[in-house]
């Protein structure tokens, strides 16, 4: 069962890394594509949701909510593509257990392991110097001013992701993956679409190209890699998990290399191979206590 698990998140996250590649080609903005990533998912989700655990009246209103900060951390994220890198973007968004240990400390009184600490501190170092690489180098959709605002608003994705991800731990297994999915992407898409109105974004696309992109994003991207990660994430230890996951941010900054020409310089290459230890530090950190317990 390792085995399968180990290759649905390794799966799951190569799939979620096309999803900055689909929003920056797409032919609307990035709140609008992400409003139509979330409703070519959810007749599918329903179907998975019919199958699995319900859940009590509490657990539906709490995932409501959690779709709320999933909403706002995807088009944080997805806006921070139109101003920075697809790599910065997706490597500063996937910061979010370091924030998550944050948001534990401040609202569950859990305590903070010295490793954690120093994993974050040198993930954000490596942060620095992603921003200051690209910077350098010249590289992303905007000026040289804005891609600091971009890595900015990317890295304020990560906060917003963390608290989706500490509200669905008070649900527990209470709720099946299709429920917990549906209901999150339900509220979601809610949101973006009234984000979407009030930006004043353009929510059909022009071309065939363009709906076959927002129909990939929502079938291939929300469905298939979240769907497959949250398959094989609750089956292998946190740090596995951790390192397979890493093919998220790496599958795109491969894919951006190629598609967009953007390229990581030495000091940008640096900052990442930073963030990535930051985080496994953090991870290791985190994950003892539990093994302690169990």
């Amino acid at each position: 069962m390792n085995g399968r698990a180990a290759l649905a998140v390794l799966a799951g996250a190569v799939l979620i890394g096309l999803a900055p590649i689909g929003v920056r080609l797409s032919d609307i903005p990035p709140v609008a594509t992400n409003l139509w990533r979330f409703l070519f998912a959810l007749p599918i989700l329903a179907l998975l949701a019919a199958r699995g655990k319900r859940g009590e009246p509490r657990d539906v209103r709490l995932l409501l909510i959690a779709g709320v900060f999933f909403a706002l951390e995807l088009s944080l994220w997805a806006t921070s593509l139109t101003k920075t890198t697809v790599a910065n973007a997706t490597l500063l968004t996937n910061m979010t257990p370091i924030f998550a240990a944050l948001f534990g400390w401040l609202l569950l009184k859990e305590r903070i392991a010295p490793g954690v600490l120093l994993g974050g501190a040198v993930a954000l170092a490596g942060a620095v110097l992603l921003a200051i690489g690209r910077s350098r180098a010249g590289q992303g959709p905007a000026s040289a001013g804005e891609g600091w605002l971009g890595d900015m608003i990317a890295t304020g994705s990560a906060l917003g992701y963390a608290a989706y991800l500490l509200m669905l731990r008070s649900i527990g297994s209470r709720v099946g993956v299709g429920g917990v999915m549906l209901w999150a992407s339900l509220s979601g898409a809610a949101v973006t679409f009234a984000l979407a109105l009030m930006l004043g974004d353009a929510l059909l696309p022009h071309s065939v190209r363009g709906w076959l992109i927002l129909i990939g994003l929502g079938v291939v991207t929300q469905v298939g890699g979240q769907g497959l990660i949250a398959f094989g994430v609750g089956r292998l230890p946190i740090l596995v998990s951790t390192v397979l996951l890493w093919m998220q941010p790496l599958a795109a900054a491969v894919l951006s290399w190629i598609i967009f020409g953007e390229a990581l310089g030495p000091i940008a290459f640096l900052g990442a191979a930073l963030i990535l230890a930051g985080l496994f530090v953090v991870q290791g950190a985190r994950a003892a206590p539990a093994e302690a317990k169990a």
